[in-house]
């Protein structure tokens, strides 16, 4: 397969909100919640530090309320996506954060010393990862992606969806070439004509679906559905397990909530990341399910490497043995 690294041109205006949102992002956006009006913390006072992706976890917690009366610090660090936020837990810069199977996997075979703690399923979820492509486009099915060019993130979920869609239609991962760029480079790529096609996620969909007029090729219909994770560092889970436990338990309740009120969900997600509300709403139809892990999370952690394998992204599929711990599956219960 080839990879192709290539800039592209500045035609950034419709997306000049989240590139801002962005760089603010990449300078290390940071904030604390729950400071003691005292000063500095007492010394027994404990803190986890949290990696968060925008409109997710720490929005919907706040809305929700769980996190009233924690007992110990959280230590928010704000990431554009899953890349940089697995990073960060590799350095051990943050103690816990929630990625996709993809770059969770992705990561993992790279050796990062970290476990999925909590698994979510994703219902209704097929519509938000998407391949898209102009809607003057000449490509018009699946098929017809052969011998073009498809941005994405390397290592996300939008590549993993690129994959998956070429194996359902009987292509090899040789047939596309992929140009790995982080979104707003991707969709600025796009619209020069720089690139054929871009494979994304959530926001990313709904803007080009519902304001910029862009199509998408194929989404995640009839696939099986991926899981989602909290992924936290091996120190962390030693020395931090009580409050790993107690953070997924709110964090749970709170995707609760969001099921059980999509409207609220989306209007929180609006204000966290200034987007559309309508495409707010949008992603918002995507419900999180905790789910325990188990012997067949390891299963289908297996087959999202084997794609990877395959596809010449890594070398060979690491042992999964410790990838995953469920010692935190209490904290999946209602």
């Amino acid at each position: 397969m080839n990879n192709t690294h290539t800039q592209s041109s500045p035609r950034r205006a419709p997306w000049a909100l989240l590139a801002l949102i962005a760089l603010a992002v990449a300078a290390g956006a940071a904030y604390w919640l729950h400071r003691p009006a005292g000063g500095a913390p007492p010394a027994s006072e404990q803190v986890l530090k949290v990696g968060n992706q925008l409109g997710t976890a720490h929005a919907l917690m706040e809305a929700s309320g769980v996190l009233k009366d924690t007992p110990y610090r959280i230590e928010w660090s704000l990431f554009p996506a899953a890349s940089p936020l697995l990073e960060a837990l590799s350095a051990r810069a943050i103690d816990i954060g929630g990625v996709g199977d993809a770059p969770f996997a992705f990561a993992y075979a790279g050796g990062s010393k970290i476990k999925a703690v909590q698994a979510y399923r994703y219902n209704n979820a097929s519509h938000i990862s998407a391949i898209l492509v102009p809607d003057g486009s000449p490509i018009k099915t699946v098929q017809d992606l052969k011998g073009h060019t498809i941005a994405t993130v390397r290592g996300s979920a939008g590549q993993d969806l690129v994959l998956r869609v070429l194996q359902h239609n009987a292509l090899k991962p040789g047939d596309v070439k992929f140009v790995f760029l982080y979104n707003g480079d991707a969709k600025a790529a796009l619209a020069s004509g720089d690139v054929d096609a871009w494979s994304t996620w959530a926001s990313y969909v709904g803007i080009a679906l519902l304001h910029d007029h862009d199509r998408a090729v194929a989404d995640a219909t009839g696939l099986k559905q991926g899981f989602g994770f909290q992924a936290a560092t091996e120190a962390a889970i030693a020395g931090k397990h009580a409050l790993i436990e107690d953070f997924l338990r709110r964090l749970n309740q709170a995707y609760r909530w969001a099921d059980a009120h999509p409207q609220a969900h989306a209007a929180v997600l609006a204000k966290e990341t200034g987007i559309p509300l309508d495409v707010a709403g949008f992603v918002a139809q995507a419900v999180y399910q905790p789910v325990p892990i188990t012997e067949q999370t390891a299963i289908d952690e297996r087959e999202t490497l084997d794609r990877y394998r395959r596809a010449g992204v890594i070398s060979q599929v690491p042992d999964l043995t410790n990838a995953f711990d469920p010692s935190f599956n209490d904290a999946a219960k209602p």
